[in-house]
């Protein structure tokens, strides 16, 4: 019989009754050809009036023994084959299997239900009356399915068959034992307390199978064929305080001269509503020759378990050796349940262990869409093997969100180590797999119907990043909202991006936008951005030969998709041009077209230095304008006014002074790389900077100090916020009591500067100048430090100006918002281009409200669907859409929360009596033993080292707790450096705030 979910039931039943001397038959239906096809070694009986007959009608189609023992089994249940030797071994005529837990033996069962089962009464042991006519409120057990006939009992059913009596032949089995009853036979029982399984529901079989780490696994190895579990010794804690000898001769017995695991199978850990990942003990590679090395490990593990249960359990299995690949697979994501195969794994070390304890430095995860799984091709063999081992064992429970832990030896054999289910509650989201499927399916035809040949950019395909260039998933996370979006869109993505390469001395390539939306994902045009940092001067055959050249670079190099500029394509003149003078040569270029583009380049460096004035004019003019503006009463005429003059005064010099902070930084970087000067000399100067940043915590001071009124700090820095696209997100001004409060603790004072500090610098300034000359930068030692710094400067207060602006916007827009009765989260939801042309049309408010209400739905929906979509940071085929994996650098995001807090490094010097309430702990590795972190009620979780599937990804998933697992070493080293953190898991962002 099929359960209806895919699931082979008759598997588990035939592993009920193997080692058994049986003739097994199957009365079947409707499904014969089915059945008799998979298991064709079996006696199949056909009963052709299976709709009209009940459970006896098809009893009587088999061929009934007159001797011996006959035991019959309804196909839609599960039981242990301990029972089946219980009811080998009964001598009653009848023998019926009830359960005396049946009201509660699953969560939420019916009255209905109830009285619709097959009840019993019961007297010292004793059936005294079996029916469905038996009402719930007076019956003392359930009848499951399951009887014997044996003596009298098989004489008495033949004599029945024989007589066909229709009203038994259309009744279920427990009216026909309870007519056997009324007629003399002897009706005794075996209660089953729960232990078995009807499939009523897709979780029934998943919870029969889960049990312990020890039961699952026992139960999984004779039935699993696309892997291997290894056999096992398991005892209870109880077994070893009895007689603890011998369990270890046991032990020794069963594994001897051989290297052994002891595990933990505690019955708190591996269930349905928590996996306690980690939490307990287990001991790898003992020596089970020696009595006292198996003695110490097992003492170990037991040490380990907290409640002193006499239940729990110890799992000890071979050591296995000769691993190449070992990891944790989850079924479906751990966050969202989305209908992904989510594989992190380690083929470096050979142990089977450093996924899971966070310590594999150099882990792989590989992403699959659970329906490409079938026609799959691309990824390693043995990957794909292993998902369909996944599969497999997904079929045999009968349920697709698991938590597996795997190896594969280099013979290629995959071994099974442990399944549960994935301990997170997914209930909340109302997202199908089709719903998934269907958005990225939409994506993936809009990506081919873009990759082919453009009429304005060159470049033979198109590639898709989340972070080169203007990196969006930094800005507004990989899952912004719609008004999010669009609004990153109007200000800067649009055009002015590219009216600013212009401007520069880069390729005209507008109109073309830069931003794409693929599955509510925003990207990167790579090839539009890489047209764009081509000199203008460069002719348009080589043009595309370069575009076609970085695009392949990058492809065949994805690990580089956050560092483009850096790694991919040279974007300006810097002092270590040969680097990409080497890497050009050897790909093709002549000396002519290498000279074409250094030429361009250094002349756009030139150009660059003597122009931050005029950028610097237009900030200004900005800030001259603000009070105007301000003054119109019209709450959207007022957003749109703030929004032009943020794109023609702001986004645009902004985008010009980065571009010339880069070529400084480059600049400063490469003289470091070419020895000029020392790496202490560039950070002296770039110390020396008077950001923004340094003039906020100055104002703190101040405010501490009672130099500087509240009024005035947030009348010059109220306007920040957290997402500075977010419209949900509040900015100081409207809750300074959150961000502004806690930092009136602990203040520094920036004005006392380190009198030392710049010494490296002033010593080899005079050595860069000339470093420089020498490269052909047509500047002064003036000219220069004038540049670096006004761009470095300029363009932090650039943004500090232009976001003023962007921020008012959004207060316009939560103004318009609240006069028509619309909080900011459904304002979020909705397109600027949909929020401003409403106030044109000419309707009632309340059917303008009707109508962005609307559209706020449909934005919501989209982001909420979006927000299960898993697809790689960069995008170059139709395969990406399907299987991916995930670059070294990327950060495992768990949770679909965020967290404005401070943070906390615990390293070996932290003091364990500091209040980590509410803050970001920071920790180098996900390490199990970080356990204690979720008892001090951290606020969210950030580790150097660990993948998407270890222990505290689990545990962070479980509390719903916001973590980056795994940021990679620079990342983490740049975080920790920081005093307050947005970790903003549901949009992969981590920003300093402080």
């Amino acid at each position: 019989m099929e359960s209806g979910y895919g699931s082979r039931v008759i598997d588990w039943l035939l592993q009920a009754y193997s080692g058994y001397n049986f003739d097994l038959q199957f009365v079947v239906g409707h499904n014969l050809n089915q059945l008799s096809s998979r298991y064709p070694n079996y006696k199949y009986i056909h009963n052709t009036n299976w709709d009209s007959t009940g459970a006896t009608g098809s009893l009587f189609c088999a061929d009934l023994p007159t001797e011996g023992q006959l035991i019959v089994s309804y196909s839609d249940i599960l039981y242990r084959k301990s029972l089946v030797s219980e009811l080998e071994k009964s001598e009653k005529d009848i023998t019926v299997v009830v359960d005396s837990a049946w009201k509660d033996r699953y969560q939420g069962r019916s009255q209905e239900d109830l009285e619709l089962s097959e009840k019993v009464n019961l007297a010292n042991g004793q059936i005294t009356r079996l029916g469905q006519r038996i009402h719930a409120d007076a019956a003392d057990a359930e009848f499951i399915g399951l009887v014997t006939f044996q003596g009298k009992a098989l004489k008495l059913l033949n004599e029945l068959k024989e007589k066909s009596i229709d009203l038994l032949g259309k009744s279920k089995i427990s009216f026909l034992v309870e007519e056997m009853r009324v007629r003399g036979l002897n009706v005794g029982c075996i209660d089953v307390l729960g232990d078995w399984a009807e499939l009523d529901d897709p979780r029934d079989l998943a919870h029969f199978v889960l049990g312990t780490k020890a039961q699952t696994l026992d139960r999984l190895a004779a039935v699993v064929s696309e892997s291997t579990i290894l056999d096992q010794y398991t005892f209870k804690v109880e077994s070893w305080n009895e007689n603890s000898e011998a369990v270890v001769s046991g032990i020794m017995g069963k594994f001897s001269n051989t290297r052994i695991v002891a595990r933990s199978s505690a019955l708190t850990e591996d269930g349905f509503a928590s996996a306690n990942a980690g939490a307990y003990d287990s001991m790898l590679d003992i020596d089970s020759s020696s009595a006292d090395a198996v003695r110490e490990a097992i003492v170990k593990v037991i040490n380990s378990y907290p409640d002193n249960n006499p239940n729990n359990q110890i799992l000890v299995q071979p050591m296995l050796t000769d691993v190449r690949i070992s990891g944790v697979g989850f079924t479906r994501t751990l966050s969202k349940g989305a209908p992904y195969y989510v594989v992190n794994y380690d083929d470096q070390t050979g142990s089977t262990e450093s996924i899971t304890s966070g310590t594999s430095i150099s882990s792989k995860t590989f992403v699959l869409r659970r329906d490409k799984l079938e026609r799959l091709s691309g990824p390693p063999a043995e990957i794909i093997q292993l998902c369909e081992a996944f599969r497999e064992v997904e079929d045999l429970v009968n349920y697709d969100s698991l938590d597996i832990e795997f190896a594969i030896d280099s013979g290629g054999s995959i071994y099974i180590l442990q399944v549960r289910p994935i301990a997170v509650d997914h209930s909340e989201w109302n997202v199908s797999d089709e719903d998934v499927f269907r958005l990225v399916s939409k994506a993936e035809e809009q990506f081919e119907s873009q990759n082919g040949a453009s009429a304005i950019v060159k470049g033979n395909s198109a590639l898709y990043g989340l972070m080169p260039d203007w990196n969006p998933a930094e800005i507004i996370g990989v899952n912004p909202s719609r008004l999010a979006y669009s609004l990153y869109q109007e200000i800067i993505m649009n055009d002015i991006w590219s009216a600013q390469r212009a401007e520069y001395g880069y390729r005209d390539v507008r109109p073309v936008p830069l931003l794409r939306s693929f599955a509510g994902h925003p990207y990167v045009d790579v090839r539009a951005s890489f047209n764009s940092f081509i000199p203008a001067k460069i002719g348009d055959a080589l043009t595309g030969k370069l575009v076609d050249f970085y695009l392949a670079y990058l492809k065949d190099n994805p690990e580089y998709h956050d560092k483009v500029e850096f790694d991919v394509v040279p974007t300006c003149f810097d002092l270590n041009f040969q680097k990409w003078r080497d890497r050009l040569s050897e790909n093709q270029f002549s000396q002519d077209e290498i000279n074409q583009l250094e030429s361009a380049l250094r002349g756009i460096t030139n150009e660059a230095i003597f122009r931050n004035d005029q950028f610097f004019d237009q900030v200004n003019k900005l800030e001259g304008r603000l009070s105007q503006i301000l003054n119109e009463s019209n709450p959207l005429r007022r957003a749109y006014y703030l929004l032009e003059d943020c794109k023609r005064f702001g986004t645009l010099p902004f985008s010009h002074l980065a571009r010339s902070a880069f070529v400084a930084v480059s600049l400063l970087r490469t003289a470091v790389e070419i020895g000029a000067i020392s790496n202490q000399a560039k950070e002296d100067f770039l110390s020396s900077i008077e950001s923004v940043s340094h003039s906020f915590t100055q104002g703190i001071a101040d405010l501490a100090k009672g130099d500087l009124e509240m009024k005035e700090f947030l009348a010059e820095y109220g306007h920040i916020r957290p997402g500075t696209y977010d419209i949900t997100s509040k900015n100081y001004r409207e809750d300074p009591e959150y961000y502004i409060r806690p930092l009136l603790k602990n203040v520094k004072d920036y004005h006392a500067a380190d009198s030392s500090q710049g010494n490296a610098w002033e010593a080899e300034k005079e050595v860069f100048l000339k470093a420089c000359q020498q490269a052909g930068i047509e500047a002064s030692l003036e000219n220069l430090e004038s540049f670096m710094r006004g761009a470095i400067e300029g363009r932090e207060y650039a943004k500090f100006v232009f976001s003023k602006n962007l921020s008012l916007a959004m207060e316009a827009m939560t103004e318009y918002g609240e006069s028509l009765g619309l909080d900011r989260e459904t304002v979020s939801h909705v397109s600027w281009g949909e929020l401003y042309k409403s106030a044109d049309m000419e309707l009632e408010p309340d059917l303008i409200a009707t109508l962005l209400q609307n559209l706020a739905s449909g934005g919501s929906r989209w982001k909420e669907i979006a927000a299960s979509v898993e697809l790689p940071p960069l995008l170059t085929g139709q395969q990406d859409f399907w299987w991916f994996y995930y670059p070294d650098s990327q950060p495992n995001f768990i949770g679909t929360a965020s967290i404005i807090a401070d943070c906390v490094n615990i390293s070996p010097e932290f003091d364990v009596n500091t209040d980590l309430e509410e803050k970001i702990a920071l920790i180098l590795r996900a390490d199990p033993g970080y356990e204690w972190l979720f008892g001090r009620n951290i606020g969210g979780l950030i580790t150097m080292y660990g993948g998407a599937n270890s222990h505290m990804a689990i545990r962070a998933a479980e509390f719903n707790l916001p973590a980056a697992i795994g940021v990679g070493e620079k990342e983490f080293q740049r975080l920790v450096k920081s005093r307050m953190l947005n970790l903003d898991a549901a949009n992969h962002k981590i920003e300093i705030l402080q």
